[in-house]
C-alpha cells in the first residue's frame, strides 16, 4: 500500500466530517488525523499533497505519473539508512 492510498480515504473522511465547520476546526482536524508519525520526510510530502488536491482541487493523479517508494529506494544516494548497495 502506498502512502498516498493510506492517506486518501482518512483525508476524504475528516474532510467529510467537518464539512462546514471553522478552518482551524478543519486544519486541526487534518493534523491529528495525520496517521504516520513524524511529520517529515517523504510521507507528509505525500500528505500535504493529498490535502491540498482533496481540499482545492489538483491534477487527478494516474498510477503511472509519480515514483513509488520502491523505485525512489532505488536511486543513487537514497539512503533508508540501511547498508550500501552496490
Amino acid at each position: 500500500m502506498s502512502w498516498r492510498s493510506t492517506a486518501l480515504p482518512i483525508i476524504a473522511r475528516v474532510l467529510q466530517e467537518t464539512a462546514g465547520r471553522p478552518e482551524p476546526e478543519i486544519r486541526k482536524a487534518l493534523t491529528d488525523a495525520y496517521p504516520f508519525g513524524e511529520r517529515r520526510m517523504w510521507p507528509y510530502k505525500v500528505w500535504l499533497s493529498e490535502v491540498k488536491r482533496q481540499r482545492h482541487g489538483g491534477p487527478k493523479r494516474s498510477g503511472n505519473l509519480h515514483r513509488t517508494e520502491i523505485e525512489l529506494a532505488g536511486q543513487s544516494g537514497f539512503d533508508f539508512g540501511g547498508e550500501a548497495s552496490a
